[in-house]
C-alpha cells in the first residue's frame, strides 16, 4: 500500500445512497437512552462524591459515548473512504494529519495532567497537618502548570521540526531587553516568590511592615495589600516588603501586652504588686496561661513604676485595647480600695539653713505702704 502524501489528485468517494435509516435511528435512540442514563448516574454520584468529580466523570462518559456513536455511524454509512478523501481535498497528507492529532493529544494530556496536579495540591482546602499554606500550594500549582505547558510546547515544536535553539537565542535577547525595561517589576516578582516560600505572613495576619500596620488582605506575585487600623488599604511592592522589618503579631496565636503604673514611694512595692496581681487574675479579657505578671521595673521621678504583663489569645487590635481597658479599670479600682496612691508628677523644693541664706522680698505696693507705716 502506497502512502498518500497529499500531492496526487484525489477522487472523492461518494457516500452510499442507500443509508440504513432504521439502523441510524436505532443507534441514535440507543445513544440518547445511554446519555440519559449517564446523566442520571452522574446526578446520583454528586450526592455521594464531590460535585466536581461527578461532573468530570459524567462529561468524560458523554464524550466517549458521542465518539462511539460517531464511529458506528461512519462505519454503517460506509463513509470512511469519504473522510480520507476529504483529507486529501484539504491538501493535508497523512503525516500532517498525524502531527496535528499528536499536537492536540499533547495539549489535551498537558491540560489533564495540570488538573491532576490541581487536585493533588488544591483538592483539599484544609491545611491542618500540612507544612505549606493554601496560598503556597496555589503558587506551586501555577508554577507546575507553566512547566507542563512549556514541556508540551517544546515537544510540539520538535514534532514540527522547528529548531528550538534559534528560539532560545531569540528568547535570550528578548529577555535581556525586557529585563532592562522592567527591572523594578521583575525585582518585585522575584521578591514575591521569596515571600511566598519564606512565609513571613499569611492572609488575615496582623502585621507591621516598616511604618505600616494592619491586616494582610492580598498576596500576589507583584505586591502585598494590607488594611491598616484606620480602614485604609495600603499596597506595598514585594521588593519594598522584603527590604523592611516585618513583625507578625498573629503567627504565635497569642500576644503579650505591657501596661505601666506608678505607686507612691510611701507604699510597699510588694504589697502593691500583690494587689495588682489579684485584681487582674480573673479577667476574661486576658489569658490565665501564661499567668499575668507584675514587676517593679524602675524608680520614677515621683513613683516606683510597676510593669503589668498580660497575654491575649487570637490577637487583634480590638482585643488588645479591651484587655488594656480591663486591666486599667481593675488595677485603679483595687488601688483605690486598698488606699494605694498613684501619685501625680511632683517635685520637692527645700532651702538650706545657712547664715548667708536668702529671703523673699515682696515688692508689691501694699507691702511698701505697710512697711512705711511700721
Amino acid at each position: 500500500m502506497t502512502e498518500y502524501t497529499g500531492t496526487e489528485p484525489v477522487l472523492l468517494t461518494p457516500l452510499q445512497s442507500d443509508i440504513p435509516v432504521d439502523e441510524t435511528l436505532a443507534v441514535i435512540a440507543a445513544a440518547m437512552l445511554a446519555g440519559v442514563g449517564i446523566w442520571y448516574v452522574g446526578t446520583l454520584l454528586e450526592a455521594r462524591f464531590r460535585a466536581v468529580n461527578a461532573k468530570l466523570a459524567r462529561s468524560l462518559l458523554l464524550l466517549l459515548l458521542a465518539g462511539g456513536v460517531a464511529v458506528v455511524l461512519v462505519q454503517r454509512w460506509g463513509a470512511t473512504g469519504a473522510l480520507v478523501s476529504m483529507t486529501g481535498v484539504l491538501e493535508f497528507g497523512l503525516n500532517t494529519a498525524l502531527r496535528i492529532l499528536i499536537t492536540v493529544f499533547l495539549f489535551v494530556a498537558a491540560h489533564t495532567f495540570t488538573q491532576v496536579v490541581k487536585r493533588i495540591l488544591l483538592g483539599n482546602n484544609r491545611s491542618n497537618g500540612r507544612a505549606t499554606s493554601e496560598h503556597q500550594r496555589r503558587i506551586f500549582f501555577y508554577i507546575s502548570q507553566v512547566i507542563i505547558y512549556i514541556a508540551a510546547g517544546v515537544a510540539t515544536l520538535s514534532l514540527w521540526g522547528i529548531q528550538i535553539s534559534d528560539l532560545l537565542l531569540g528568547a535570550g535577547v528578548l529577555g535581556i531587553i525586557l529585563g532592562l525595561a522592567f527591572q523594578s517589576t521583575l525585582g518585585s516578582i522575584l521578591a514575591g516568590f521569596v515571600l511566598m516560600l519564606s512565609r513571613p505572613f499569611e492572609i488575615g495576619d496582623w502585621v507591621r511592615i516598616g511604618d505600616h500596620e494592619g491586616f494582610i488582605t492580598e498576596i500576589s506575585i507583584n505586591h502585598v495589600r494590607l488594611r491598616n487600623l484606620d480602614g485604609e488599604h495600603v499596597v506595598l511592592p514585594n521588593e519594598a516588603v522584603s527590604n523592611r522589618t516585618i513583625i507578625n503579631r498573629s503567627d504565635e496565636g497569642k500576644l503579650r501586652h505591657t501596661i505601666e503604673v506608678g505607686v507612691d514611694y510611701a507604699v510597699d512595692p510588694e504589697r502593691a504588686e500583690a494587689i495588682a496581681r489579684e485584681a487582674i487574675s480573673d479577667l476574661d479579657e486576658i489569658m490565665s496561661h501564661p499567668a499575668p505578671q507584675v514587676l517593679p521595673v524602675r524608680f520614677g521621678d515621683s513613683a516606683v513604676v510597676l510593669e503589668i504583663r498580660v497575654w491575649i489569645d487570637n490577637p487583634t487590635p480590638q482585643r488588645k485595647w479591651r484587655a488594656a481597658q480591663a486591666v486599667i479599670y481593675a488595677v485603679k479600682t483595687a488601688f483605690n480600695r486598698e488606699d494605694v496612691k498613684i501619685p501625680f508628677p511632683q517635685r520637692e523644693l527645700t532651702g538650706r539653713h545657712e547664715d548667708d541664706g536668702f529671703r523673699i522680698i515682696d515688692t508689691s505696693p501694699e507691702f511698701d505702704s505697710q512697711e512705711q507705716s511700721d
